[in-house]
């Protein structure tokens, strides 16, 4: 888990966050590890090749046998400063914090289940007819994952983005 209950208990108090204290400390314990958990999977994506790759800078410093993305072996940030081997980098203990508060508030509503045959496409309601944009493609659904910018606003400093084609660097 990222952060500490008193960390998020400070955190959120400073921003005036009350409704986290309002949750007892299993379900805001809870609620970190699901935020830890939306931390580690949302900011990984599928490669062309098939292969997930982390946003985060670096490797895994205990590889397979470490659970979570964080601590990490050869990170730096955006500004080319080496992260510590062994510490979770505040950022990353901020943006759980601001994913904890929307898990204690609406348990799983960071990564909820979708199905793509319940989608609604045309709805009529009395008089009025409304017809959605449908996904593009085959096997394919509009995304139900939220986006909260304050939480990439938080981690911009720590994520890269790899190259998926080829490319040629001119000098």
């Amino acid at each position: 888990m990222y952060g500490t209950l008193e960390g998020a208990d400070g955190y959120h108090a400073a921003r005036g966050n009350t409704a986290w204290g309002e949750g007892s400390n299993e379900a805001r314990t809870a609620a970190l590890v699901r935020a830890t958990d939306y931390i580690d999977g949302r900011y990984r994506y599928l490669l062309p090749s098939g292969r997930w790759a982390s946003m985060f800078p670096g490797v895994r410093t205990e590889g397979r046998g470490q659970p979570n993305e964080w601590p990490r072996t050869g990170a730096v940030d955006y500004d080319g400063n080496e992260l510590p081997i062994d510490l979770v980098p505040d950022e990353v203990e901020r943006a759980t914090y601001e994913a904890a508060v929307r898990e204690l508030t609406e348990p799983g509503s960071l990564s909820p289940d979708f199905v793509a045959s319940a989608q609604v496409t045309r709805e009529k309601v009395g008089p009025i007819d409304v017809t959605y944009a449908a996904a593009e493609g085959e096997g394919t659904a509009t995304p139900n994952r939220p986006v909260v910018p304050v939480i990439d606003e938080i981690l911009a400093p720590l994520l890269l983005t790899r190259l998926t084609s080829p490319a040629v660097l001119v000098v």
